[in-house]
């Protein structure tokens, strides 16, 4: 079934005023006419021309129901520790989940037990029969009934000093229980200082610890989510206010099989948790009867998880499908239309019931604009052998083409409460759409290979997609965008602006500087639509901060901005693998890049707070993997996000 989208076929006219970008869709120029752009030398190279339009919609309507699979894995899955077996027992006052003795990695040591969890300023219940308890900062502490009821000393992220309270058992048994766990990572807090007006929470997560930081270096609240076991992701920790309510999320895997090599994107749940960090909720694709969208339950990616309003969710799934919808542009298997792809399905949930849905196989130029996984015809589901680092490796996931990578989501409100607009980024595209949710119609496209808009020459730089073709892009394997100018009522008047955090993915770190390089940066977008122009502005470039802190400031994926004021624009830098992965007993010089001879582990920041209009940073947190920790993955935190509390 193909659906027509008028409304906006001015937008469609409009050709990006880009020398030598690639022709968008609807343009002036005739479908299947030789484009050029002009490579350093001068000379013409071939660029790919978009031949469809942005308004076609072909509905892909591909059913799939992962209930039963998915069932059996949420069973499966431990979200908090068996707590330790010895006779005292702890829990949160106000209901926090985690919070639980677990013994000592060490085998050997009977003595030493760790909080998993913990809310700072929150009253411990310790429970067993106790005969006296004496903290390691507060001395001796009340003991009544067998009981105690403690809260333990704040926490300085900075200095990190464990707070040990030695409990002596009726049973003759000491147990020293540690306020920090062992394999929490190392932090370290630098910047000029936040100020009154900018002062807040920061929300992240680190090794599968789930943590908040506040901007006077408090430790507000830790989780340790390691039960989950090391094969299995958990990330995306995430603050969701709206209106006077706070809830907290996070992404849980269950199905590895459906990761990539590269850990780009994960099957699973969203873990919803209340205010007091209670965990309320396990979260899933919901089944769907719309005509063009049937289909049972699914997985979430972990990419994004918004909280709209009470029972009212953002959903985002990244489902493999096989489509067979290919624009004639393409060829497929076999030579046909058809091709296995990993679809990006984002779902507006409202009291259990699913308002709309928007599917990227549904949008024949998302297979033509793609920049990155582009091989229709070499697509399979049975897996492929892919290089990572200096082994091959057997991936299931790969041979599905991975051609959009939605990986943000954002939305307006319409008066009826529920989502108007949607903004999303899409890494594979290296291009950010802006949807209308409840009639699917895609609107704008900003940067890529299918630009509508113009107007932003000197931000850009020549690329190359999979196959070769050129292109003018304006970000390179983006992370994250937001409306900015969006009211509290959800809805923005005038024309939109938006904030992107523009990984600019290339090459670097390596031991001599080679090109491309990685050169991360943040700035606005202000999108006129009718004239076909966006206007960039507060451009932050990670060089630039680079020079001002001596750490280096770069995020081949992953990454999040938030620009709150002109006094606090909070940039979440995370993940480069090269670096990340490299811990403190590296040698120095293991890796270096252009001004750094030596790149490892804390020498790259978690998040920066930086002030626009005095072009200093005021608060900057880097970290260090625990030498306790055994992960093989990266040491990173996926985002960073700033609440006001």
């Amino acid at each position: 079934m193909k659906n027509k989208f008028l409304r906006y076929a001015a937008i469609t006219a409009t050709v990006a005023a880009l020398a030598g970008v690639a022709v968008g869709c609807g343009s002036a120029n005739p479908a299947g006419s030789a484009a050029s752009a002009s490579s350093a030398s001068g000379a013409a190279e071939p660029v790919a021309v978009i031949t469809c339009d942005i308004s076609d919609i072909d509905y892909a309507n591909i059913y799939f129901d992962y209930a039963d699979q998915i069932a059996a894995e949420k069973a499966a899955a431990t979200l908090i520790p068996a707590a330790a077996a010895i006779d005292l027992t702890v829990a949160d006052a106000n209901g926090a989940s985690g919070v639980q003795l677990i013994p000592s990695l060490d085998a050997a040591n009977t003595t030493d037990f760790y909080l998993n969890a913990m809310v700072a300023g929150n009253t411990l219940n310790f429970t067993g029969n106790i005969v006296s308890a004496e903290s390691s900062i507060n001395g001796a502490l009340p003991v009544a009934g067998g009981a105690l009821s403690y809260v333990p000393a704040a926490i300085d992220a900075d200095a990190l000093t464990d707070e040990v309270i030695t409990f002596t058992m009726a049973s003759g048994a000491t147990y020293k229980v540690h306020t920090i766990p062992e394999e929490f990572p190392d932090l370290t807090i630098t910047g000029s200082g936040v100020s009154a007006d900018d002062a807040g929470v920061y929300t992240f997560s680190l090794d599968k610890f789930f943590t908040r930081v506040s901007t006077d270096k408090q430790l507000l609240y830790y989780r340790n989510i390691n039960c989950i076991g090391h094969e299995y992701q958990a990330e995306g920790f995430a603050p969701q206010p709206f209106g006077d309510k706070q809830y907290y999320s996070a992404f849980i895997e269950l199905h590895p099989d459906f990761k990539n090599a590269n850990g780009g994107f994960s099957s699973g749940f969203y873990l919803l948790m209340d205010e007091n960090y209670k965990d309320i909720d396990q979260i899933t694709l919901f089944p769907n009867e719309e005509e063009n969208h049937k289909h049972g339950e699914g997985y979430l990616d972990q990419h994004e998880f918004i909280v709209m309003g009470e029972n009212h969710y953002m959903l985002l799934s990244y489902t493999p499908l096989l489509v067979e919808n290919l624009p004639a542009s393409l060829t497929g298997i076999g030579g046909e239309s058809k091709a296995y792809v990993w679809a990006g399905i984002i779902q507006e949930v409202k009291d259990g019931k699913v308002v709309a849905e928007i599917n990227t196989a549904d949008y024949p130029i998302l297979y033509e604009s793609a920049v990155e996984k582009i091989d229709y015809a070499g697509s399979t589901d049975q897996g492929v052998t892919v290089v990572v680092g200096q082994n091959e490796v057997f991936s299931l996931a790969d041979g599905i083409q991975d051609y959009t990578h939605v990986n943000s989501i954002d939305y307006t409100l319409s008066p009826d409460g529920t989502a108007e607009k949607i903004l999303v980024s899409m890494r594979d595209q290296s291009a950010v759409f802006q949807f209308d949710m409840k009639s699917g119609a895609m609107e704008w496209i900003l940067g890529g290979k299918a630009s509508t808009l113009g107007g932003y020459d000197e931000y850009t730089t020549k690329r190359t997609d999979d196959n070769g073709a050129a292109f003018q892009a304006l970000t390179f394997g983006q992370h994250f965008a937001r409306y900015t100018n969006k009211a509290e009522d959800g809805t923005i008047s005038g024309n939109p602006e938006i904030s992107l955090f523009d990984n600019q993915t290339g090459v670097a770190p390596f031991l001599t500087v080679m090109d491309p390089a990685t050169l991360t940066r943040v700035f606005k977008a202000t999108i006129d639509a009718e004239a076909g122009t966006a206007t960039i502005s507060d451009v932050i470039d990670g060089t630039h901060l680079n020079e001002l802190t001596g750490k280096y400031h770069i995020a081949s994926h992953c990454g999040s901005v938030q620009y709150n004021s002109d006094t606090s624009v909070m940039i979440g830098w995370g993940l480069h693998g090269v670096i990340d992965n490299f811990g403190a007993m590296v040698p120095e010089g293991t890796m270096k890049d252009a001004g750094f001879d030596d790149l490892r582990q804390g020498s790259r920041p978690i998040f920066t707070d930086y002030d626009l209009s005095t072009d200093t940073v005021t608060f900057e947190l880097s970290g260090t993997r625990n030498p306790n920790e055994k992960s093989t993955e990266a040491f990173f935190s996926y985002r960073t996000y700033k609440t006001a509390k």
